[in-house]
């Protein structure tokens, strides 16, 4: 006989992970998820964000219709009328705001920064000549010192800084736009004094949006008007705007969004309670949206070129909070909302106004979080338990099914009534998993068992019907 092959010697067995260990690593990968949102910045997280969109534009109520927020708009129909490009001139912004202070509204917010002088050609060359008739001593004599006159008026008409500046004074309550400088937003010069105003007596480290410098419209223009707030806007990496950022740290100081800044000048009395909500969720929380026509709209062409003493615009925007900004086609930012189109920015700073004094602010950081990651190990914990308990693979899924419609009807909820959004994939993720292993662990103990039976009835088999098996009778 030829000798047999050896057989290989086999190595050490790993012993096999229990089925409760692997439910248990697969409630950590869910709870390791809620951990992550929560450390992030809170809900929604990476995958859930898309749900999140389509949840907030479809299902969660709107913001009603403004009945005190107008929105000025400079549109295709004004850049027509006026005959001129954007940027607007000096001296049409100044008949504008003019036009606007004739109609007394509450304030006028303006998504625009004139961080740069006009231009001063023109009057260059018109001091120029003032200077050599004063010195050539023409200005003495009759006809000399009535052109000298003439021309000091012209020069004033077309001085377009200071006629803005004095449009600014008259009109009383005008917010003017500023920009925090971060690496998006770095081409306009900063403030060689940093300084908008008085900043906010708040926190500055905790605030989701920091940048280095300031940059504002120029001096003689801030110091006419009421205030300045940021333009700026917090942009998600999928391109879309979720949160508005209220308050924003520029160096040691804290200074307010444009939304912000026009409540602090409507509602002074408020200021604290203002201040507060502006401070949740690190300084940006979550917006609630809109209705497509939520805004009522009035083109800068009706204001410069109706009669003052109109009444539909005097019922249009007496007593109104207005915001300025542009909406013609290609020069608005393109700004995208949750379920929306392109939004013009000055859109989405007027709703945050009406979200911040409604207190409909969405929230999901700090306590929220914390909520949502212990209503994720709660809900894991159930499971896990009910998966010890039940018998079958259907009890397990009903279950599995039955804690996710609680899960996401208490997200909701929560969402609805009380602005906050915990996590929804972690728990869901924790759930599948779990259901996974639970089925994987109870489908091979199914085998095991058949597979015994099937030996159990090779070894010992059952005689047929009918007949007989002697005890020694050989087979």
């Amino acid at each position: 006989m030829s000798p047999s092959p050896e057989t290989p010697a086999r190595g050490p067995r790993l012993p096999r992970p229990s089925p409760p260990l692997l439910r248990g690593l697969a409630a950590v990968v869910g709870l390791a998820l809620a951990g992550v949102t929560a450390v992030t910045g809170g809900a929604p997280g990476l995958f859930e964000r898309a749900l999140y969109d389509q949840a907030v534009s479809r299902l969660l109520p709107g913001v009603p219709r403004s009945a005190d927020l107008v929105l000025v708009e400079v549109d295709d129909r004004a850049l027509s009328a006026l005959g001129e490009r954007w940027p607007l001139s000096r001296v049409t912004w100044a008949r504008a705001f003019r036009a606007l202070a004739a109609q007394r509204p509450s304030a006028v917010a303006v998504d625009v920064v004139f961080d740069q002088p006009g231009s001063r050609d023109a009057l260059e060359l018109g001091e120029d000549m003032l200077a050599a008739l004063r010195e050539s001593g023409l200005a003495d004599q009759p006809a000399g010192a009535a052109l000298v006159t003439d021309l000091e008026a012209r020069l004033h008409a077309q001085d377009g800084d200071a006629r803005l500046a004095e449009a600014l004074a008259e009109n009383g309550g005008v917010i003017l736009g500023a920009a925090a400088l971060t690496e998006d937003v770095s081409l306009m010069p900063p403030l060689a004094d940093g300084a908008l105003g008085s900043p906010l007596p708040l926190p500055v480290g905790s605030l989701r949006l920091q940048a280095r410098e300031v940059a504002g419209s120029i001096a003689p223009l801030r110091m006419a008007a009421q205030g300045s707030g940021m333009l700026n806007m917090l942009v998600d990496a999928d391109g879309v705007i979720r949160r508005y950022p209220y308050a924003v740290g520029v160096g040691e100081h804290v200074w307010p969004s444009l939304a912000l800044a026009t409540a602090l000048r409507l509602m002074p009395e408020q200021g604290e309670s203002l201040q507060r909500r502006a401070t949740l969720d690190h300084g940006a929380p979550l917006m609630r949206l809109p209705a497509p026509d939520w805004l009522p709209r009035v083109s800068l062409a009706d204001v410069l070129h109706a009669d003052p003493r109109s009444v539909g615009l005097d019922l249009a925007l007496r007593g109104k909070t207005l915001f300025v900004g542009v909406t013609a086609t290609g020069l608005h930012g393109q700004s995208t909302l949750p379920g929306q189109v392109a939004v013009p920015g000055v859109e989405i700073h007027a709703f945050a106004l009406d979200n911040l004094r409604a207190d409909r602010l969405m929230r999901s950081s700090g306590i929220v979080a914390l909520t949502g990651l212990l209503e994720t190990a709660v809900l894991l914990l159930v499971f896990g338990w009910r998966c010890r308990r039940a018998r079958t693979l259907g009890a397990v899924a009903r279950t599995a099914l039955g804690l996710a419609g609680v899960h996401v009807a208490l997200v909701g909820w929560l969402a609805a009534d009380f602005g906050w959004v915990l996590p929804l994939i972690p728990a869901c993720v924790g759930l599948g998993l779990m259901l996974l292993v639970d089925s994987a662990a109870r489908t091979e103990e199914l085998g095991r068992q058949r597979g015994a039976l099937r030996r159990l009835f090779v070894r010992y088999p059952q005689s047929s019907p009918g007949t007989s098996v002697t005890p020694g009778d050989p087979r």
